[in-house]
């Protein structure tokens, strides 16, 4: 199923934007969205995305899988995708500071300031704490005093529990053990029918043979190894027999020491080991809290040091800002003329605002559709139509200026609307202009812009198998984007002045690119 829209909501899809269940068709399983992209010239990039009925999704480069915040990164440098909708308060998906900042390649300084804002922002969090923390401190104190006396005097130390454990479970059965162990060490080595005694006699017995009978030789080897072994096995029998005790004291206090432990396990945090830190960081608060007016000079110094750092970080972009919008409007004002809106002014404005991680600028894009107006917001004062030709000419000198410039597939979408005639011919012009270093992809319904087409796409519907399908066909024929352009100027019923009135908007576009060619090289 095919359709301009579908195409371009399957490369925002594609893109990383939001997808829904409410995409897929009745009675389908799942939608899927597919790109083979050309990188630089000479690899291939396969990125597929998927979501399900049940709402789960997929997302896939070269087979490997990714995350939507990760397609997102992938595809920011490779497709850009410009519609009408995106002229209020956006441009080509950015806002009006992203473009500023795009256009004087501002990165590295946008990183620097907000590596600085998080920094100070943290420290004034801290200081903050801190502050808030003096409302309660004495109850704070001698909470914090009880704890730290607490787990200081059990004197916990890793390892001691499970140590301990052991030792409960050798003394628990004491009795039992020396029992055991005296009747098997007798069993093995002091009766008379002992264990030994029986492989000793065995081994005597076959003493004589084992040097001439080279089978007997080896079981007679096996049964001094077995006696070996069995002779070490009855001395650990004895020693442990020796070793073990039966001391009830001993017993009770180990019980008692578990029992600590158990009840501080539960109380801060369920091991000894969260115990010990829960100690370390309440006695670093308490020291903080006991040398409160200290603490809080330290801190406020940080937070005047990171402060001073970030304004200084965003001085200098809000610096950069101001060069790169001088830049900025002669740059658009050359590609509003080419596009028969010489007499529009563009202003950019850059006012102070809120701190934040991307600097403390307010930027806003200002028009005056004619000579003499007053400078508005563009959304308040550019038609539907301006307001396409604005945001292609933004575009252009954006990616003009940009060392993305050629890595892209830019994407226009209904950026024909309300123009029409000579104005959709210059709109034309200035696509195939971009398209002499970019991939272009255009959405129209204008044959003025669809004649600067090197390649020409047919968009039709048709009812099948119970839905309505629609296809898409790419014209290769000369004559077949004839037809069609002719089609688009005269409607269902093509009258001959529309075909040539076609062929001549096709020659004159052939024209065009011929130049717009040798101009890029």
């Amino acid at each position: 199923m095919f359709s301009p829209s579908l195409l371009i909501d399957s490369l925002e899809f594609l893109r990383g934007a939001r997808g829904s269940t409410e995409m897929i068709r009745a009675g389908a399983e799942k939608m899927s969205a597919e790109a083979v992209i050309e990188t630089n010239g000479k690899s291939e990039m396969i990125v597929k995305r998927e979501i399900a009925a049940s709402g789960r999704g997929r997302v896939s480069i070269d087979g490997s899988i990714f995350s939507v915040r990760e397609l997102e990164t992938a595809m920011e440098p490779i497709l850009e995708i410009h519609g009408q909708s995106d002229s209020h308060l956006r441009v080509a998906g950015q806002s009006y500071r992203e473009l500023i900042d795009q256009y004087g390649e501002h990165d590295a300084l946008l990183e620097q300031t907000r590596t600085a804002f998080r920094a100070w922002r943290a420290a004034a969090g801290d200081l903050e704490d801190l502050t808030r923390a003096q409302k309660d401190r004495s109850l704070r104190l001698d909470l914090l005093k009880y704890q730290i006396d607490e787990i200081s005097a059990a004197k916990l130390q890793p390892g001691e529990e499970e140590e301990l454990r052991a030792e409960r479970s050798i003394l628990a059965h004491a009795q039992e053990m020396i029992e055991a162990t005296a009747t098997a060490f007798a069993a093995i080595e002091e009766n008379e029918d002992s264990a030994l005694a029986q492989l000793a006699r065995a081994a005597h017995v076959l003493q004589p043979l084992a040097h001439e009978i080279e089978k007997i030789g080896s079981l007679s080897a096996e049964l001094q190894e077995i006696l070996y072994r069995l002779q070490d096995t009855a001395r650990s029998l004895a020693s442990l027999s020796e070793s073990v005790r039966h001391d009830p004291s001993r017993l009770e206090a180990i019980e008692e020491r578990l029992s600590t432990i158990e009840r501080l396990k539960k109380k801060y945090g369920g091991s000894a080991d969260v115990a010990l830190e829960h100690l370390s960081n309440s006695k670093k608060e308490y020291d903080t809290l006991s040398d409160f007016e200290s603490s809080v000079d330290r801190l406020q110094k940080i937070e005047q040091k990171a402060r001073a750092a970030y304004q200084s970080d965003a001085e200098k972009l809000s610096t950069a800002r101001n060069k790169a919008a001088r830049a900025f409007e002669p740059a658009v004002q050359s590609e509003l003329r080419d596009l028969a809106m010489e007499r529009t002014t563009v202003r950019v404005t850059i006012e102070q605002a809120k701190d934040s991680e991307t600097g403390s600028d307010d930027i806003e894009i200002l028009v005056a559709p004619n000579k003499g107006e007053e400078a508005k917001p563009m959304q308040r004062i550019a038609s539907g139509g301006e307001l396409s030709r604005i945001q292609l000419a933004i575009a252009a000198a954006l990616f003009k200026a940009s060392q993305r410039s050629g890595e892209a597939t830019l994407v226009f979408d209904e950026i024909d609307a309300g123009i029409g005639g000579r104005v959709a011919e210059v709109v034309g012009r200035k696509l195939q202009e971009l398209s002499a270093v970019n991939q272009v992809i255009c959405v129209t319904h204008l044959p003025q812009i669809a004649s600067f087409a090197s390649t020409h796409f047919f968009v039709w519907k048709e009812d099948s198998g119970g839905h309505t399908r629609a296809r898409i066909r790419r014209l290769d024929e000369a004559e077949e984007r004839v037809k069609e352009i002719a089609r688009m100027l005269g409607g269902e019923k093509v009258p001959a002045s529309a075909v040539v009135h076609a062929r001549e908007l096709l020659s004159g576009a052939k024209r065009e690119a011929m130049a717009s060619r040798r101009r890029a090289n």
